[in-house]
């Protein structure tokens, strides 16, 4: 009996073998010939039913699925029997060649290979993990699609849209809405947002603002176009701001600001370090503590620290102006160090006490520095000055016209000591009156009103900081992987076990 028993036993489990063969074949639909079908491997029951209306094969408890191009584990899946869907439930992790794949409910179209996952979605792929609510994915061709928020990091840092699309072939991605993306020294914000990550290459666009720390420099306008080699182009309202930190008490005062309708940034690298220069276009507009300018192109080199200036150019420092259609400013510290102009360059000094107007013209003028002050200007070449003058009670007392080869005027903390013509001179005296106090040398141009001010509203950033955690609670799944793989991860130290999202 033992023997009968045994062997009736054995007859039963090849009989019931046979059988959920059969039935797992049953399950495959009309298009089981086709490349993307589903095989189960695992699960603890399956089921007959409907669902919407349609037919369906039901697969619960620890389920596995197989096809082509991936493995899933989930909760349970119903697998549509007269059209070539499936949809998974619960606690679903997805393996394929290339990536891994984590979400709490999945439509997948076997027929063109598309899915459709939603509720806490992650996506990771070798350095890249990306976050979503609610994102369709085709496995052949790697693009996702995120309809509702996304969160996308990798080793340079994170980023934060409302929706976009990833193209992983062409390690390429678009995002839209609420753009931001940081690392530890540098942040970003925008409208939109195209990038390709292997050339580092990317466009940002609408109400774009930038603060880079490792640089010093913030940044503003509405196109921002950058690439691995230091280039970028900043367009429509650009404004470049350099600030010094102040590590005691966090405040950054600012050095530079230049506004112009375009700044392109460039980088000239070499083994030893590496030069940034700065172009502005259209209307620029430059202030500093010590220094402002007005021209229609600029060109910035930190190396030297020096502004050149082309086409209507024309430069500030205290109560004196230089016109010319060309500067050149060198700035050190933070202070005018010196500024060249030709040709024929005209400076106006304002004196304030007189409340006259001291000019100066020529082929070209050098004017040099010491700590911000006025020590000397020298101009050469058909130089002609007009300098009023004061007697002892301190009123005005006329003023001299001098006409030279070359001058030199010289000064003590801004003040004048002494003025030296050079070559033939032909010099006069004109006593005071209305005439000598209205006198204008040919080319006079004063022009205080246009001076640049200090941008009165301040740079700043529309959006909150970027969190460092996920705008979910991590899946089940997502948390076991990461434990195994990477215990020290920071997203591991924040979450709290919660109830797990399961719909059937």
């Amino acid at each position: 009996m033992r023997d009968q028993h045994c062997k009736l036993t054995l007859n039963h489990s090849r009989l019931a073998a046979i059988f959920v063969g059969l039935f797992l074949i049953s399950l495959l639909p009309e298009y089981a010939d086709a490349q993307n079908k589903v095989n189960i491997l695992k699960a603890d029951s399956i089921v007959g039913g409907s669902y919407n209306g349609e037919r369906v094969q039901k697969i619960l408890g620890d389920v596995r699925l197989r096809s082509q191009n991936m493995e899933m584990l989930c909760d349970s899946a119903y697998q549509f029997v007269n059209k070539s869907e499936m949809r998974a439930f619960g606690n679903i992790q997805i393996d394929t060649e290339d990536e891994m794949i984590w979400a709490d409910s999945l439509k997948y179209f076997t027929d063109i290979d598309f899915s459709q996952l939603r509720g806490r979605v992650v996506i990771e792929t070798d350095s890249t993990t990306l976050f979503g609510n609610s994102v369709d994915y085709r496995f052949t061709t790697k693009v996702a699609h995120f309809l509702d928020d996304i969160r996308f990091e990798d080793e340079q840092g994170i980023l934060l849209a409302n929706s976009g699309f990833y193209y992983r072939k062409a390690d390429s991605a678009v995002f839209r809405g609420h753009v931001q993306l940081k690392d530890s020294l540098k942040y970003l914000e925008g409208d939109s947002l195209f990038t390709n990550r292997s050339s580092e290459y990317y466009e940002m666009y609408g109400n774009v603002f930038g603060d880079d720390q490792e640089n010093k420099t913030m940044i503003q306008g509405r196109y921002l176009e950058s690439d691995s080699t230091g280039r970028s182009l900043l367009k429509e309202e650009a404004w470049l701001k350099n600030f010094k930190s102040d590590t005691t008490d966090s405040t950054r005062a600012d050095t530079t600001h230049i506004q112009a309708q375009k700044i392109l940034s460039s980088e000239q690298r070499t083994e030893r370090d590496t030069t940034t220069v700065i172009h502005g276009y259209e209307n620029v507009r430059i202030w500093s503590p010590d220094f402002s300018a007005l021209s229609d192109t600029t060109q910035y080199t930190d190396s030297t620290d020096t502004f050149e200036l082309w086409s209507n150019a024309k430069s500030w420092h205290k109560q004196v102006q230089l016109t010319g259609p060309y500067i050149k400013a060198k700035i050190i510290d933070g202070n005018i160090d010196s500024l060249k102009s030709y040709p024929r360059p005209f400076s106006v000094q304002q004196d304030t006490t007189l409340e006259r107007l001291n000019q100066i013209t020529g082929d070209t003028l050098h004017a040099d520095f010491n700590e911000g002050d006025l020590r000397q200007i020298y101009v050469f070449g058909n130089a002609h000055l007009l300098r009023f003058s004061k007697n002892e009670e301190g009123d005005p007392d006329g003023a001299i016209d001098m006409i030279a080869p070359d001058i030199r005027i010289f000064f003590q903390k801004g003040k004048l000591v002494k003025m030296k013509g050079i070559g033939a001179i032909n010099g006069s005296y004109l006593p005071e009156s209305k005439q000598t106090a209205n006198k204008k040398l040919e080319g006079f141009s004063w022009d205080p009103k246009k001076r640049p001010k200090r941008p009165e509203t301040p740079m700043q950033r529309r959006f909150a900081p970027i969190s460092e955690q996920v705008f979910f609670d991590l899946p089940r799944r997502y948390i076991k992987y990461l434990k195994k793989t990477d215990p020290k991860n920071s997203k591991l130290k924040s979450e709290s076990p919660k109830k797990e999202l399961n719909s059937n």
